[in-house]
Order: structure tokens, then sequence, then C-alpha cells
């Protein structure tokens, strides 16, 4: 009886370990689930999460506008962090190589400038927001 209980502890040991080399070490993010990751963690107020989402060149600057902005409406004020990527809709994903760029639009908006493109960097098995990158506006077409 011990013996089957030690085997099938060891076979969920593997199993567990697994998912785990899945996870860490073989899956890829996509360019959607990381921006969905990181505007889960703003949703929720988590601003380690949040931060995580960014480059890490870009953290520091995103840091700086989440202390900036304390105490103001996420969802009224351009200069908060969360605004241009909390309450959006997420229109398209392109990938080009290392980088991916997400269009989105804000639900309110239907203006000429309503929508807006946010770039992301490959970094290891995930993708970051390259807040340094950032316009507020839709990327230039690409030049042939």
């Amino acid at each position: 009886m011990m013996k089957k209980l030690l085997a099938v502890l060891a076979l969920l040991l593997v199993v567990a370990g697994g998912v785990w080399a899945w996870y860490t070490y073989v899956r890829v993010e996509s360019p959607r689930d990381a921006w969905l990751r990181t505007t889960s963690a703003a949703m929720l107020g988590d601003e380690q999460a949040f931060l995580a989402g960014f480059t890490e060149q870009s953290r520091p600057l995103v840091a700086g506008l989440l202390a900036h902005a304390r105490g103001e409406d996420p969802k009224q004020s351009r200069q908060h962090p969360y605004f241009y990527l909390v309450s959006e809709n997420l229109e398209s994903v392109d990938i080009d190589g290392d980088t991916a760029w997400l269009k989105l639009r804000r639900q309110s908006d239907t203006g000429a400038g309503a929508k807006y493109d946010v770039p992301l960097q490959k970094v290891g098995h995930t993708w970051q927001i390259d807040a340094l990158r950032f316009t507020g506006k839709e990327r230039p077409p690409a030049k042939p």
C-alpha cells in the first residue's frame, strides 16, 4: 500500500514539474495575454504586477507617473498610466519579429483620434509594454 502511495506521489511530482517547466521555459505568452495580465493588475490596483508588465527600461518612467498621479481618477486623467490601458477595447494585434503593436480604442471615444497603438517588446517568454515608445497615437504606416 505504501509503495503505491509513493508511486502516485512520485507521478504527481513528475507531472507538476512538467507543467511548471512548460509554463516557465517553453510556453510563450501572447501579446494579448500580456496586455490582459497588465490591465488586470491595474484594475485590481496591484502596482507591482502592473509595473512588471513594462520593459525594464520603461518601469522607472511608469513608476514616476504612478506616483505623480496618486489620488487622480485613472479614467479621467490623461496623466495617469492606467488611462490608456484599463478601459480599452483591443481591436487588433500586429506582430513584427520581437515587436508587437496592439491597436486599442477607448470605449467612450468615437472621433478620429480614438484609436492608438501600444508597442510591446518580446522579453524572454513574455511580452512587455514599451512605455518609452508609446505616443498615444496610431503608429505611422510601415515604410516600403
